[in-house]
């Protein structure tokens, strides 16, 4: 992968390369064109492995999706393309799976969920470097619910907004991630219920003013999802976004601002 920094604006399609932007990275990035047909990798022996290893990789990457999925609200506040990492973290799980041979192995997240947690949607700035006092939570598996404590904050003590937004809230995420098990028609989860649609439910304080600071915060979740079985992991995420009044008590989430992470996962 090549990347132009600057004199080059183009994106597309130019002879045998391909320019695009990517979120988080600078500049444009650009790719060559070209490689194995689909035909030799899908058919040709010396591609064994290939097949096998892609099999897999669409395992991680579906499970990645959930993972995504159940973090939606707080996806605004990503500075880069969290599904490589999610995918990269997953491997270690899929590879640990004791049961079945590559190539069919499966995702399952709910025997090391620990792994997500810390995960930060953030390169740039840190959810950990504007909040810096500890954030505590209780995630239950038996009532499918979370509770998320946050200490007051305290301007330039503990706290270290960015930019010059004018107001801020804590917002929270609970939902339930699925394992997925390898089957001939692609990973699947161990249960149709798990196929349905899946709620997650957040919870968010009100705005605060970024030069006050606000005092404890509780922010209690539960989800409205009763599992078939034990294979899923119930996934905890938190983050802080900044706001600009529009109106009166009118308040409009500022796009790419903020910082979120995984906090907890059971």
């Amino acid at each position: 992968m090549g990347k132009i920094e600057q004199g080059v604006e183009f994106t597309g399609s130019i002879g045998n390369f391909t320019a695009y932007k990517m979120r988080g990275v600078d500049g444009i990035v650009v790719r060559k064109k070209g490689g194995v047909s689909k035909e030799r990798i899908k058919k040709d022996r010396e591609f064994l492995q290939t097949r096998l290893l892609n099999a897999e990789f669409s395992g991680r990457s579906a499970a990645s999706k959930m993972i995504m999925r159940m973090m939606h609200p707080l996806k605004a506040l990503a500075d880069y393309n969290i599904a490589g990492p999610l995918n990269a973290l997953l491997r270690p799980v899929q590879v640990n799976d004791p049961e079945n041979n590559k190539g069919e192995r499966s995702v399952l997240l709910s025997k090391y969920p620990e792994m997500l947690e810390g995960f930060s949607l953030n390169r740039k700035v840190v959810f950990e470097s504007i909040v810096r006092a500890p954030v505590t939570c209780t995630v239950s598996r038996e009532t499918m619910s979370a509770e998320v404590n946050i200490p007051a904050m305290m301007r330039d003590i503990n706290f270290k907004p960015q930019g010059k937004h004018p107001l801020y809230s804590f917002e929270a995420v609970l939902g339930l991630v699925p394992d997925l098990f390898y089957s001939s028609s692609g990973y699947k989860p161990s249960h149709k219920k798990y196929s349905q649609p899946l709620s997650l439910v957040s919870a968010a304080s009100i705005w605060f003013s970024c030069l006050s600071g606000s005092e404890t915060t509780k922010l209690a979740l539960k989800l409205d999802f009763i599992p078939p079985d034990e294979h899923f992991t119930l996934m905890l995420s938190i983050g802080i976004r900044y706001g600009s009044p529009v109106g009166v008590n009118e308040v409009e989430q500022v796009k790419y601002a903020g910082a979120a992470k995984v906090v907890r996962a059971v």
